[in-house]
């Protein structure tokens, strides 16, 4: 066999983690737990889950599977990040949703939420497309960075697994130039990766 190239491990670029698998996975279980909680009230209409690609892919997957309720799944996908690591502030839909959404509650799925920008525009966005309600359920939470205190429409809730200090993690699907995505944990990237 011919020499192979050494292949180069992802987790030698993380600094620390912070969130372990098994937490990770735990905490999502408990906010699937509330959400059956809060949606199984006689009357109340199955929720449509809405992830916001590419990030809450893996959560998403995660989260519905321990939803006990006849959900339907759908994504949407926002660019605000471009290839940095700081929000342009600019969300844009790039890709929109193909469930109808008129009269439904609607829980927003997002990896993380810092500033506030693409939730806030994704929330009045739902409620122009007539949804009755709009949750958040993010991973993350990273209110030291908020700008917009944005407003849950209708009856909605926010969800939160964590909440996130002020560096820049990846893993679970968050990711830096579409890397590091795999990580079953949450770490703090290596500031010599991304500067």
């Amino acid at each position: 066999m011919g020499s192979q190239m050494e292949s180069h491990c992802i987790d030698d670029d993380i600094l620390t983690v912070i969130w372990t698998a098994e937490q990770v996975i735990q905490r999502v279980c408990e906010l699937a737990s509330q959400i059956n909680k809060d949606f199984s009230s006689p009357g109340s209409s199955s929720p449509v889950v809405v992830g916001v690609a590419t990030g809450a892919f893996l959560f998403l997957a995660d989260l519905v599977r321990n939803i006990k309720l006849p959900v339907t799944v759908d994504f949407v996908r926002v660019e605000s990040y471009g290839s940095g690591t700081v929000s342009n502030g600019a969300p844009k839909i790039s890709c929109d949703v193909k469930l109808d959404v008129f009269g439904k509650h609607v829980i927003l799925v997002e990896d993380i939420v810092d500033t506030g920008n693409t939730i806030s525009h994704l929330i009045s966005y739902l409620e122009s497309k007539g949804a009755t309600s709009v949750s958040v359920c993010t991973l993350l939470d990273k209110p030291s960075r908020r700008k917009v205190h944005f407003k849950l429409l209708g009856d909605g809730k926010f969800y939160s697994g964590f909440e996130c200090p002020d560096s820049f993690v990846v893993g679970y699907g968050l990711d830096f130039n579409e890397r590091y995505r795999n990580l079953g944990y949450i770490g703090v990237l290596k500031p010599e990766i991304y500067e």
